[in-house]
């Protein structure tokens, strides 16, 4: 496991600080429901993104390598809300990528010297 898969405990609840905005977000979409949930979620995606701009570049790299959808140009390009339906879906689709990339890494071992060979296949989560 590469060292840079390796998060800190702060980093970690950062991380699901995203998870949990970025699914509000999308969720709000869908149910067309609440907007100032959906404004308060980009209200603190925004503050993630300022506070933590290593850790979301840190992301981003590895979204890339691996062809996964980056938190951070997600975040970048939620500025633009959807005008029709098509492109609603789209930005929907990117939030449940951006999550399940973003809870792949939570689920790393946060120990650099445990790999996912030592795991036993009953705990590991994916």
């Amino acid at each position: 496991m590469p060292l840079r898969m390796v998060f800190t405990a702060a980093e970690r609840e950062k991380m699901a600080i995203l998870v949990n905005n970025i699914c509000i977000y999308a969720t709000q979409l869908i149910v067309h429901d609440g907007v100032g949930f959906a404004t308060r979620a980009l209200a603190n995606l925004a503050k993630v993104k300022k506070e933590n701009e290593d850790l979301l570049k840190r992301l981003d790299q590895l979204a890339r390598e691996s062809g996964d959808e980056s938190p951070l140009r997600l975040i970048e390009d939620l500025t633009r809300m959807p005008s029709d339906m098509a492109q609603m879906l789209t930005v929907v689709r990117r939030c449940l990528a951006a999550s399940a990339f973003i809870g792949h890494c939570l689920a790393q071992p946060d120990h650099p010297g445990i790999t996912l060979e030592t795991l036993s296949r009953e705990t590991r989560l994916h």
